[in-house]
């Protein structure tokens, strides 16, 4: 399926959900002719290269819009919600910039659920009390799945997006869990 791509830096996969601040003409383009259509658009997450240009990698999340508002600046707000994640080429540009892919979703990782991984799920749980900017973003948390606790920890942690992609395309989520173990061995000792 062809959708416009919204590149960003900040990442949000199947279930997460994201607040956007839209102002650029082309997003609010973008915007204003995808409103209500499923999926509305596709989030890429952005790389650096060495000459210092970014660029969109080739997985990218599939998302619906699930709130908008006018914030106290003026500038339009959006909630995103990710439906799947995609692999994306064949990418063009419309006369304002405006890019389009063509999208071909895929399946994450089968869900997962050992008893002795619910230690990610209730450190999310406790994350999203100490912060709760981000624990308002989901008023039913899943966190009784592994895998949607799997996803939040990796929307979250400050890792290269190309390092987030390596993870999301493995057959299994095993690297993901053992690196979100190795993390909270060394900060949540609970």
């Amino acid at each position: 399926m062809r959708l416009p791509l919204f590149p960003l830096n900040a990442h949000v996969f199947p279930h997460g959900r994201l607040p956007l601040r839209i102002f650029e003409a082309r997003y609010l383009r973008m915007v204003r002719e995808r409103a209500g259509r499923q999926p509305c658009f596709a989030m890429g997450m952005m790389e650096k290269s060495s000459g210092g240009s970014s660029r969109v990698l080739g997985v990218v999340t599939l998302v619906k819009m699930v709130d908008f508002d006018q914030l106290s600046d003026g500038l339009l707000g959006i909630t995103v919600e990710g439906l799947s994640l995609a692999r994306v080429n064949h990418v063009e540009s419309d006369e304002d910039g405006l890019r389009w892919g063509d999208c071909r979703p895929f399946e994450l990782w089968p869900e997962e659920s050992p008893a002795e991984d619910l230690r990610i799920q209730q450190a999310l749980g406790r994350l999203f009390a100490e912060y709760p900017e981000i624990g308002q973003l989901y008023p039913e948390p899943g966190l009784d799945s592994l895998r949607w606790s799997l996803q939040r920890w990796l929307e979250l942690l400050p890792i290269e997006a190309s390092a987030k992609v390596a993870l999301l395309t493995q057959p299994s989520s095993a690297m993901a869990l053992s690196l979100i173990h190795s993390i909270l061995d060394k900060s949540d000792p609970q």
